[in-house]
């Protein structure tokens, strides 16, 4: 036989097995695991149940390994049985089916190890071997009948009584990790068995009853690794409800929990008088105020008890944390989601305002004289970790349903701004809040109002200091100095000395480290401000701050952000291109180099007004009407513009065959829409001007003509098309010795402009305003005949492109 279906590793293991003694064996278990996951052509092949003379080696050798691992699970050793139940679960998930058909004997063997006094960890690996084998069984039906349905009952019966002994049994209390590896092997199985596990869902309930909400007040400390599989496995159990009433169930069980909520809000909240009122009829029950707030009780159906004001609001927490995972689990049936009733959630959360500075009274006015001020004291530094958990709960609702929630979400945003302006101190509201108003500005923020956009000022503001905090970007203040009175200084002001120390020149900044989910969940914020929020209705200072941030923090997508969503001002101009400090900080970005060849900023009319609504239509056809041949921001390098030797300009590497120049064509040539970078010629009453934005006419020379004020590269040519080719069929007369007679018949205007790349102030990331602001600069006639005896004739273009025609430099 050959080597690929006899591999040498399974004459290993037998050997192995054979020649080891048991309680040596865990210590080899590595060395068998490999041996066995390199057999899985034996182990998967048809195999017999008993072999016989005309067997092949091979099916001898799986034999003999099966009846090895069945003798070590039936051992007297303890560390026998644990390498049994290893070896089993290898020996399974590599052969598949043919293995799973003849795991009758060894299930049997798995849930006697089960109720024995094994040590745990073996009990623990059976439960995940026996999870793994009745996994596997679900997809063959025979299987199931024969094997799944007889011993799962006996399974679940075992687990039980593991978790919860009687009280005259002298078995070990089982550890948390056992635990909450059994429920999530129910969990695991509820869904893939409901009937059969049908029977056990009340003692289920009650045994996780102490794992799904609990407080301080409890016996022990409960992880959050086995509150969350409780959670999940209680949750899972609607799906064994007879006669398809698994939605009822649901509904029923959520509906449960969100009223324990409200019941113990009455209790925690008993010092603040409330003015909400539910929506879906629910009433304040009655609250005594002569003992501290309690809850809670010893019936099957409710939570444990609890008492004081920390322990009520864990329970609140924890029922939150509850009721998101019931958003968050999937159910086999359609249910319906109490949209309402979860919304009231926020709105009484959301209505109660802590104490501020500036609010003492206000904050007086809410609470209850009947309670003393220590009460009140434990509840308002217990209310921020509510607001948080109410703020979880609203993004999960959210995400589970996306763009359904649009008719809540400006509603919601302003219930999240309320709690953030008497929380945003604390960095776990601040980055919580941060997540939620990320996710809900594509569902509100492209629609809305000045009013609203302004109110996410201190959101904005709090988000760039974070961010500035953790990139080291603010100085720390200045230590004040003592106060004078009467001429003396006051004596309970204690100064640092070594601030006057010499040596200390440079201001301190204040050094402050974010989570990486808090900053990540910033720099999404900050891009959000620029991505789905109106443009035009973000305060211009604000809008700098956020771009200042973007910038020094180096958050790429909110500058990408910044430049595909640009803010005009009232005259439709873009004042504020970041497109060089981003390609500068990122050269080797893909993304960013697609954005550099490819954007172009349009400008405005001069009428028209962007806060007003003003229609844009027009510039956006004209820059879709630019000739293919034009100098544009995605021409090539080696279409630019070089100089011969011989002083002759060449342009996109055609030469001017001829210096023939005819003079410009009469009015009745067709109109072109005058440029804005070309200076307006000077009218007189004696001499009637000829058309500005006219091409003069060449011969065999072509005319670029340009249509929009659109960007260009630097290689490209600063001004328009007709003044291009004026200057150069100029200078081919001036270096073929026309002289200056020649060249005043042509009228010429040259712009001369420099790029963000060429600025010495562009290196410095500070000079923010300076390099991006760049204005364009129009030299008269006279001053650009005296330039023509410079050598240099190539004319740099303005990044930005952001002068308007109207505005001139006297420069």
């Amino acid at each position: 036989m050959s080597l690929v279906s006899l591999p040498p590793e399974l004459r290993s293991l037998c050997r192995k097995l054979t020649t080891t003694k048991p309680n040596q064996l865990p210590s080899i278990l590595p060395l068998l695991l490999k041996d066995i996951q390199r057999c899985q052509g034996p182990l998967s092949a048809p195999q017999e149940a008993k072999t016989g003379a005309n067997s092949t080696e091979a099916a001898v050798l799986v034999h003999k390994l099966r009846t090895q691992i069945t003798t070590l699970l039936n051992g007297r050793t303890v560390e026998g049985r644990f390498a049994a139940v290893v070896l089993v679960k290898a020996f399974i998930e590599t052969g598949g089916w043919e293995c799973l058909r003849l795991s009758d004997a060894w299930v049997k063997g798995l849930l006697s190890i089960l109720q024995k006094r094994d040590p745990l960890v073996t009990k623990d690996l059976c439960v995940v071997t026996l999870t793994k084998i009745y996994v596997m069984l679900q997809s063959y039906q025979t299987l199931v009948r024969e094997i799944a349905t007889p011993t799962l009952p006996t399974f679940a019966q075992a687990c039980l009584g593991i978790m919860k002994p009687p009280s005259s049994s002298k078995a070990p209390t089982p550890s948390f990790n056992f635990v909450q590896t059994m429920l999530d092997a129910f969990s695991t199985l509820v869904p893939l068995f409901p009937t059969t596990l049908r029977p056990f869902g009340g003692q289920l309930r009650s045994v996780t009853r102490q794992y799904l909400a609990p407080t301080s007040s409890d016996d022990a400390f409960i992880p959050s690794g086995l509150r969350e599989s409780s959670r999940r496995l209680v949750i899972r159990l609607h799906m064994t409800a007879a006669k398809n009433g698994g939605a009822d169930e649901w509904a029923k069980h959520l509906n449960a929990l969100i009223k324990e909520f409200h019941v113990t809000a009455d209790h925690v909240l008993r010092a603040v008088h409330e003015n909400w009122e539910s929506t879906t009829g629910y009433t304040h029950q009655t609250v005594s105020f002569e003992n501290e707030p309690a809850g809670g009780g010893d019936a099957p159906d409710q939570f444990p008890k609890w008492q004081g004001i920390q322990s009520g609001s864990e329970r609140m927490i924890s029922l939150l944390e509850y009721i998101g995972v019931c958003l968050c689990c999937s159910t086999k049936v359609a249910v319906t989601l109490p949209i309402s009733a979860l919304f009231d959630i926020l709105t009484r959360i959301a209505s109660i305002s802590p104490p501020a500075p500036g609010r003492e009274k206000t904050a007086a006015s809410q609470t209850n004289n009947a309670i003393g001020r220590e009460e009140k004291d434990d509840l308002w530094a217990v209310f921020p970790d509510i607001q948080v958990a109410v703020m979880k709960l609203c993004q999960l609702l959210i995400n589970r349903l996306e763009r359904n929630y649009v008719p809540l979400a400006q509603e919601t945003l302003d219930c999240m701004l309320r709690m953030f302006e008497t929380g945003y101190r604390l960095p776990q509201l601040r980055e919580t809040t941060f997540g939620v108003v990320s996710t809900m500005l594509p569902l509100c923020g492209p629609t809305m109002s000045k009013p609203n956009v302004a109110s996410l000022a201190l959101v904005a503001k709090t988000c760039c200091r974070d961010l500035l905090g953790h990139a080291g970007h603010i100085k720390a203040p200045k230590t004040p100095t003592p106060t004078v009175v009467n001429g003396n200084k006051t004596k309970n002001i204690t100064q640092n000395s070594d601030l006057f120390l010499t040596n200390i020149t440079e201001e301190q900044t204040l050094q402050s480290t974010l989570t990486p989910s808090h900053l990540k969940t910033a720099e999404n914020l900050l891009a959000a401000f620029f991505s789905y929020l109106p443009q035009h209705y973000i305060n211009s200072a604000l809008r700098s701050q956020l771009l200042k941030t973007a910038i020094l923090c180096r958050v790429k997508d909110a500058q990408i952000a910044s430049v595909l969503h640009p803010s005009r001002d009232r005259s439709g101009r873009i004042p504020q291109v970041i497109l060089p400090f981003l390609y500068r900080q990122f050269p080797h970005d893909e993304s960013i180099e697609v954005l550099r060849f490819n954007f172009r900023p349009m400008t405005a009319s001069v009428k028209a007004d962007f806060a007003d609504g003003g229609d844009y239509a027009d510039d956006e056809d004209a820059a879709m009407a630019e000739p293919a041949d034009g100098y544009a921001f995605d021409k090539p390098f080696e279409a630019a513009a070089t100089q011969d030797d011989d002083t002759e300009m060449v342009v996109d590497d055609e030469p001017a065959t001829s210096s023939k120049v005819e003079p410009s064509p009469p009015a009745t040539a067709l109109p072109v829409e005058p440029s804005p970078f070309l200076a307006e010629p000077i009218s007189s009453s004696s001499t009637k001007p000829e058309p500005v934005a006219a091409a003069p006419a060449v011969t065999e020379s072509p005319v670029h003509t340009m249509t929009t004020r659109s960007l260009k590269r630097k290689s490209s040519s600063g001004v328009d098309a007709a003044a291009a080719t004026k200057k150069r069929v100029e200078v081919e007369k001036k270096g073929r010795g026309k002289g200056k007679k020649a060249a005043a018949a042509v009228e010429e205007t040259t712009t001369t402009a420099t790029t963000a790349e060429d600025d010495p102030g562009f290196s410095s990331v500070g000079s923010l305003v300076e390099s991006t602001l760049k204005k364009t600069v129009l030299v008269p006639k006279e001053a650009a005949d005296d330039d023509d005896d410079s050598d240099d004739e190539s004319v740099h273009l303005n990044m930005e492109l952001d002068s308007d025609g109207d505005e001139e430099d006297d420069e």
